[in-house]
């Protein structure tokens, strides 16, 4: 349910004062509990961002669900990463495994939460982007079963390849999750990039790669400043840096995007999630 008038002005203060705050703590206070500045500022954009699109400001059982869905995905990445070596830690503290893991955790639970609010205030802005459900699409285009089968084939190879040799394939590390859910999300009848893209439907696709872009610019940018932080080793690519990434590198933003709003589709679809599927 969307804020009232009078409420929404309230939440629109307070997540503003409360995304400042934390920012001016990330960026200028040295502490062990840094990484709760870093999980505080992103919540606070999550509802800035809602609060902005006419949406809930905080839906407690969706954003629940959200963070859940968030933590293992994003130490997925982290595990795909010991391989492609991409981007590293700075801490001027040194966390012991089960402190960093309470700490990362708590950190990676605001990714796919940013990334929906993202995906909402950008629906909000380009109102040909989708229906009132982001989740749900008016006329989805559909692949073949044997077109869904190819593109989930080039997924797992294209994962394998990552694995099997990351200096040459590191950038499958953002398309291949894709295809694997694309195609998941395709034979659940969801709404398919693939196919959306081939028929030239451009209005949602761009509008989730425009959300994970402006979402990878606020990465970047509050990380620039920030304690810990992360910067990056991009073979062959690592030229005219915007802050600590390379600017080729906000391209894998947009393959990111789509991974996650096709997760939150299949999760969405899957009969086997039952009570513990996304809340709308």
């Amino acid at each position: 349910m969307p804020a009232a008038p009078e409420g929404r002005a309230g939440w629109l203060l307070g997540s503003g004062a409360a995304l400042a705050l934390c920012w001016w703590a990330l960026w200028t206070l040295r502490t062990y509990w840094n990484p709760v500045f870093f999980f505080g500022l992103w919540t606070s954009a999550i509802i800035l961002a809602r609060t902005l699109a006419g949406d809930e400001p905080l839906p407690w059982r969706r954003h629940l669900a959200l963070m859940a869905l968030s933590i293992p995905l994003w130490w997925w990445f982290e595990l795909v990463n010991e391989w492609v070596q991409n981007w590293h830690y700075h801490s001027l503290f040194d966390y012991g495994p089960v402190e960093y893991t309470l700490l990362a955790t708590l950190t990676f639970s605001t990714v796919v939460p940013a990334l929906d609010a993202a995906w909402r205030l950008a629906r909000h802005l380009l109102p040909r982007a989708g229906k009132p459900d982001p989740y749900v699409g008016a006329r989805r285009p559909r692949l073949a079963a044997g077109w869904l089968a190819l593109e989930l084939t080039a997924g797992l190879v294209g994962q394998t390849l990552v694995i099997l040799a990351p200096t040459v394939f590191y950038p499958l590390v953002w398309v291949a999750p894709f295809l694997v859910l694309d195609a998941a999300v395709g034979w659940r009848g969801g709404p398919n990039f693939a196919a959306t893209l081939t028929r030239r439907q451009f209005a949602l696709p761009v509008a989730v790669g425009l959300a994970g872009i402006g979402c990878g610019f606020f990465w970047e940018l509050w990380n620039f400043g920030a304690s810990p932080k992360w910067t990056y080793t991009v073979p062959g690519l690592h030229f005219l840096q915007l802050f600590e990434m390379p600017i080729l590198g906000y391209g894998g933003y947009v393959p990111f995007a789509w991974s996650v709003f096709q997760l939150v589709n299949w999760v969405k679809a899957n009969p086997c999630a039952g009570r513990h599927r996304v809340p709308a």
